[in-house]
């Protein structure tokens, strides 16, 4: 009897110790148990969540923060425009991140412009709200589009940008999901239709600030997004702007209290 049990127990033993040696750590997500374009999507929220390039496979990057226990998503905000809601877009990593103040609230993928079209570097602000927008085709460009239209290629809510040198262009949903994390766009910002109608336009109001820019332009502004193994010593926050800086910070954020969606010609909805 006692051999048996002990054969039983050896048994238990083999069987169990191939899973205990290869058991290692995974970071919760929400593809590995997803298929096709489920899974693509869920990759890209991830990506965008961990500060990753958004690209839908899992690239080396990827991999290294999905496995690797000692890693480190944050970012730093030395001098945030407003005390309030505002938007970046990083354009090196192909993703929106709103914030309050220099706390993230979110970060979404998004579709960019192509190197033809590519979108503007810069900082502005949200010019104008609508949900359910018309579409005016780029003047004349592409066949207009009525509001609820299906083929509408901004989906159903738009944030038109004011940006200095720049006009016509805004952060919208769209009728491609496939094409977010890649630069398909005319200029435009699109973002998946759930993550614009439910978690930022409900925050944002017009007058909002908008930092638009690679890496390099969005830490030469103050803002760095970090995504990598821990280190054993983490970055000092640089020095704070001066006084008259958070002035301005102060007055945006007054301006931020504004009509939240206001008229503005269709027509003027160049791009997509």
């Amino acid at each position: 009897m006692k051999k048996f049990r002990k054969l039983i127990i050896l048994l238990l033993i083999i069987l169990l110790f191939p899973f205990t040696v290869s058991a290692k750590f995974i970071r919760p997500n929400n593809f590995m148990d997803k298929k096709g374009a489920d899974r693509t999507a869920n990759i890209k929220k991830f990506q965008a969540q961990m500060n990753l390039p958004v690209s839908g496979k899992i690239d080396k990057k990827t991999e290294e923060c999905l496995y690797t226990e000692n890693y480190e998503v944050y970012d730093m905000v030395t001098n945030p425009p407003t005390n309030g809601y505002w938007i970046a877009v990083n354009k090196s990593r192909r993703t929106l991140t709103l914030y309050k103040g220099g706390a993230s609230q979110g970060k979404y993928p998004v579709t960019l412009g192509t190197s033809n079209t590519p979108t503007p570097s810069g900082k502005g602000t949200i010019a104008n709200m609508h949900k359910n927008p018309a579409w005016g085709g780029m003047n004349g460009k592409y066949k207009p589009a009525a509001s609820d239209d299906p083929n509408n290629p901004l989906g159903e809510r738009w944030m038109g940008l004011r940006l200095k040198g720049f006009s016509g262009y805004g952060i919208h949903g769209n009728i491609k999901p496939h094409q977010i994390g890649g630069y398909y766009s005319n200029g435009c910002i699109r973002m998946f239709n759930y993550d614009i109608e439910e978690a930022v336009f409900p925050l944002v109001n017009v007058k909002a600030p908008v930092w638009i820019g690679t890496d390099e332009e969005l830490e030469s502004w103050g803002l760095y997004q970090y995504s990598r193994i821990k280190k054993d010593k983490p970055l000092e926050k640089p020095a704070e702007k001066s006084d008259n800086n958070e002035k301005k910070s102060e007055n945006i954020n007054a301006e931020v209290k504004t009509e939240k969606i206001i008229d503005y010609p269709t027509s003027d909805l160049f791009e997509y």
